[in-house]
């Protein structure tokens, strides 16, 4: 049984995996100042650590390369889509980056960054439903 990126992308599977692990991101961010005393004592400790963000962040962005790039160059071409990822990290990465120590303006950057890759996933996923070449792949699978 050969299965692709393609016939994986047409169930949706990495739209809702991008998805998810998009509020993930947002979550670890936005609870881990309030919740840092607590880790210890939780065995959660390893969630402070810096690469665990980075880590996050970068399976956000494998993710989107792997549902976002091939649905827009071989299917849809919904540009409107990539710019809203794009946008969207941008916020999170410039929170990760610049706004460490100022919670009051990282949280609406994290909010925004992750209900916007949020939103390229779900627009991808729709898209590709209503694609006739998106339909084709998995009516050939």
């Amino acid at each position: 049984m050969n299965i692709s990126l393609q016939t994986s992308h047409s169930s949706g599977f990495w739209d809702k995996t991008g998805a998810a692990i998009s509020w993930l991101c947002a979550i670890h961010c936005l609870v881990l100042p309030f919740a840092i005393a607590a880790l210890p004592f939780l065995g959660l400790s390893f969630l402070l650590d810096e690469n665990v963000e980075w880590l996050i962040i970068s399976v956000s962005i494998i993710i989107a390369l792997i549902s976002l790039l091939p649905a827009y160059f071989h299917q849809h071409r919904q540009l409107n889509i990539l710019i809203l990822f794009v946008f969207g990290i941008s916020f999170i990465v410039s929170s990760r980056l610049f706004l460490e120590e100022n919670i009051a303006l990282k949280i609406p950057f994290v909010l925004i960054g992750a209900l916007s890759v949020s939103a390229a996933h779900f627009i991808n996923y729709r898209a590709c439903r209503k694609c006739r070449k998106c339909c084709e792949i998995e009516l050939a699978n």
